[in-house]
């Protein structure tokens, strides 16, 4: 039988005083055997990156470990002191954390941050730092590692960034890694790379993995064994096998059946055909480019153009969604943002019910954004941190002259917070009083304000937990149907697009490489490209007994 590297017993974690105690990780326990990969899979909130954090005894000042016990290779960790524990840290347990570029230091290159954790831990000496760096960086697949080893962090992708992460990780040769949700930021084939690349590496080295995340698919692809947590607690553990063939927990069940697909959208049967008739047509993009000019030397002359958007054409009727698809810098929100008239356009058409809104002036256009919303993806960054959410709602009212008296904008405020599942007491709090999913909500209610015909939704659902999309896509497609409204969804979600979309466009490198309608391009795709991002995306197998 494999012995256990790692044993967490009875830890519970707390913030407050010991009158107002809060318990945020409560009574857990759990092993993982050498060469497995562990994943504590649960939302927001649930406890899995303290867990993580007190394992590494990196625990901010206000929150404490209150019982316990942590063993590494029969050493207790709680027990040593913290110039051992310093040790132990890089050592025996490397560490990636969620957000590459927040963690990675500015200011020194590549190889300067892997060669002070081989300083630390190896005593190699300088040159042999510098070659053990690129040894590490060639074995994370990043290109050219020679050269490379001395660029900076803003020098290098985000896929990038993270395989740097997974060097520094594991340059100390630990026989534990803890990944605290290591792809959530990434495009669906950046991620496949970068869980391939943890896989292999973990084969090489015989090493264990506990793998943080709230993303069910991804949890299958990596997991042995799984530990749902929920508010703190571990509710059900399992091997993978038994955990996805028969789940019992009332919470697990519940996160299992938000999971968007198609299976789901066929089963509830909730949307329907749209028949293309051309009096129904909200939007008719043709042709339409944005092209930024390179500009170089003393006199900045353009000696070239990023084609942001190139020549992309695509329809769009009223109570249809067309989903926009493709990874980070492929033009999707630029195409957005083009449509709105919110950048600068090069050439082409954008018609909204036969308006070409290139042509407009500035108050024309205004007036027509009535009828044109969008919902971007980060719903805090979207709204003044001053201003109450009544205040929010009703700056958009205010501008098109939309309600004719104070009270009568107030109880349309009062409507649209309900709509969206709020209360209406909730319009006289502020933005940061509430969670990423009410955020959201709340900025579907601005964009509802208006009474529009057409709403741009650019990523709107992809900071949330999967319970919290499943409630927001279960809105929009209730509000479309109440409505009739048209939507362009923005997003690299595959999962999102199978449930929600009727059409779906696909846009790699600022062209539309393939367009149809959703079944013909996710069932039956004929470009290689959207072959490559289908096959990338991870599958749950649910086969419940």
């Amino acid at each position: 039988m494999t012995k256990n590297l790692l044993q967490v017993k009875n830890l519970t974690v707390s913030t407050g005083s010991e009158t107002g105690k809060i318990n945020i990780v409560d009574n857990i326990s759990f092993d993982i055997r050498r060469g497995e990969t562990f994943v504590l899979l649960g939302e927001s909130g649930s406890g899995k990156s303290i867990t993580a954090l007190s394992i590494m005894r990196l625990l901010p000042s206000a929150i404490k470990i209150n019982a316990g016990e942590v063993i590494l290779n029969d050493k207790n960790l709680f027990q040593l002191p913290e110039n051992k524990m310093r040790e132990v840290r890089g050592a025996n347990i490397g560490m990636i954390f969620q957000e590459p570029q927040t963690s990675l230091n500015p200011v020194l290159t590549a190889g300067q941050q892997i060669s002070e954790t081989l300083h630390q831990h190896m005593n190699l000496s300088n040159n042999q730092c510098i070659a053990r760096s690129i040894e590490l960086l060639d074995a994370v697949g990043i290109p050219e590692p020679e050269r490379r080893i001395n660029e900076y962090p803003h020098q290098f992708s985000g896929g990038m960034k993270q395989r740097i992460m997974i060097a520094i990780a594991l340059a100390g040769e630990p026989d534990l890694l803890i990944a605290d949700e290591p792809t959530t930021a990434l495009d669906v084939t950046i991620q496949a790379q970068v869980l391939e690349l943890l896989r292999k590496l973990q084969q090489e080295r015989d090493m264990s993995i506990l793998f943080i995340t709230h993303d069910i698919g991804v949890a299958s692809q990596m997991a042995d064994h799984v530990a749902v947590m929920k508010d703190g607690s571990i509710v059900e553990t399992k091997n993978k096998e038994d955990l996805f063939s028969n789940p019992e927990h009332e919470y697990t069940l519940k996160l299992f059946s938000a999971i968007p697909s198609w299976e789901k959208r066929e089963k509830e049967g909730s949307i329907e055909k749209i028949n293309h008739i051309g009096d129904k047509r909200l939007l008719k993009v043709k042709n339409l480019k944005v092209h930024y000019p390179i500009r170089k030397g003393i006199l900045k002359r353009t000696v070239g153009y990023v084609r942001a958007v190139d020549d992309v054409t695509v329809d769009l009727y009223a109570g249809e969604t067309v989903a926009v698809v493709g990874e980070s810098g492929s033009g999707k929100t630029t195409m957005g943002k083009g449509i709105l008239q919110l950048l600068e356009v090069t050439s082409g058409d954008v018609s909204y019910q036969k308006t070409n809104l290139n042509t407009l002036d500035a108050l024309s256009l205004r007036k027509i954004r009535a009828d044109i919303q969008i919902i971007f993806q980060d719903p805090y960054s979207s709204m003044n941190p001053r201003m109450m959410i009544n205040d929010i709602i009703q700056e958009g009212m205010l501008a098109q002259g939309i309600g004719i008296s104070k009270k009568e904008r107030d109880d349309n405020t009062v409507m649209l917070l309900e709509q969206v599942g709020l209360t209406p007491e909730h319009r006289y709090r502020y933005p940061h009083e509430f969670s990423g999913g009410q955020r959201q909500r709340i900025c579907i209610a601005r964009a509802l304000a208006v009474k529009p015909k057409l709403i741009i939704c650019d990523e709107p659902t992809s900071a949330l937990d999967v319970s919290v999309q499943a409630q927001i896509l279960s809105l929009l497609k209730n509000l479309q149907k109440e409505y009739q409204l048209g939507y362009l969804f923005i997003t690299h979600n595959i999962s999102v697009v199978e449930y929600i979309a009727h059409y779906v466009a696909v846009m790699h490198k600022g062209k539309i490489v393939e367009q149809g309608s959703a079944e013909e391009i996710l069932k039956n795709p004929k470009d290689s490209y959207t072959k490559k991002l289908l096959s990338a995306v991870p599958r749950v197998e649910l086969t419940r007994n």
